[in-house]
C-alpha cells in the first residue's frame, strides 16, 4: 500500500482544483495580520501555519473550521480554486 504524504496530498488537492495555501496566505494578508498572531490565537506553532501556507502540510478538518471562524468565513472559501 502506497504511503499517502502531505505532499502528495497537497498536489491532488492543487490538480482538483483546491488551492488551500493561497487561500489561506490572501486571507491573512486580508484581515492584515501575521502569521504569529494566528498562530497564537490558534494555539499552534507558527511553523505549522507557515508550512499551511506553502503547501508542505494540510490543515487537518479541525484547523479548517478554527480557520474559518478565525477569517470569519466558510471552508468553502479556504478550499475553493477561486477566492471571490
Amino acid at each position: 500500500m502506497r504511503e499517502v504524504t502531505d505532499k502528495n496530498i497537497n498536489r491532488l488537492m492543487h490538480e482538483s482544483g483546491f488551492n488551500i495555501s493561497k487561500n489561506l496566505k490572501l486571507l491573512r494578508r486580508e484581515k492584515n495580520v501575521t502569521q504569529k498572531e494566528v498562530a497564537q490565537h490558534l494555539n499552534i506553532d507558527v511553523t505549522t501555519l507557515s508550512h499551511y501556507e506553502t503547501g508542505i502540510r494540510m490543515p487537518d478538518i479541525d484547523t479548517l473550521i478554527a480557520l474559518a471562524r478565525y477569517y470569519d468565513t466558510d471552508i468553502n472559501r479556504i478550499i475553493s480554486s477561486t477566492t471571490e
